[in-house]
């Protein structure tokens, strides 16, 4: 178990006072929306990870899911490493080359990030041949 990288172990995020346009803003402590007030992470599981973004049936059974909806809070942490991963794949893999933003911001807190970019990264080269289509088209964009 890993501390939330947001909250720091501590299960709530604090603001703290300020004044703004002669305004003043009391100091707030919330649970943290990051790891949900847990304040840890366990360890990523692969299994149920990968498991989460292979469809089950229809035309794309077996392989990487077509689309996913982009978790909320209350699905939970494995609900977001699984789509980090299945969004992280596809950018790498050269189907989906904007900008993965959300998926950054749906793991924000999490410990494990470089070994879930990891999973995407061999996913990647197991769903689509590659993990550098998106390097490729971006360098190309950004005139490299």
């Amino acid at each position: 178990m890993l501390d939330c990288l947001r909250c720091k172990g501590t299960k709530i995020r604090v603001t703290e006072a300020f004044e703004y346009e002669d305004r003043k803003y009391p100091r707030t402590e919330h649970v943290c929306s990051y790891c949900n007030g847990v304040g840890q992470y366990g360890e990523v599981d692969v299994a149920a990870t990968v498991s989460a973004i292979v469809a089950t049936k229809g035309k794309n059974k077996g392989r990487i899911r077509a689309s996913m909806t982009s978790p909320t809070s209350k699905d939970g942490i494995e609900a977001a490493r699984a789509y980090y991963v299945w969004r992280m794949a596809r950018f790498h893999g050269g189907i989906d080359v904007t900008m993965p933003m959300a998926a950054s911001m749906v793991i924000g807190g999490d410990p494990y990030r470089v070994k879930l970019d990891s999973l995407a990264d061999a996913v990647a080269k197991r769903a689509f041949g590659t993990d550098m289509a998106a390097a490729l088209t971006w360098s190309q964009a950004l005139g490299f």
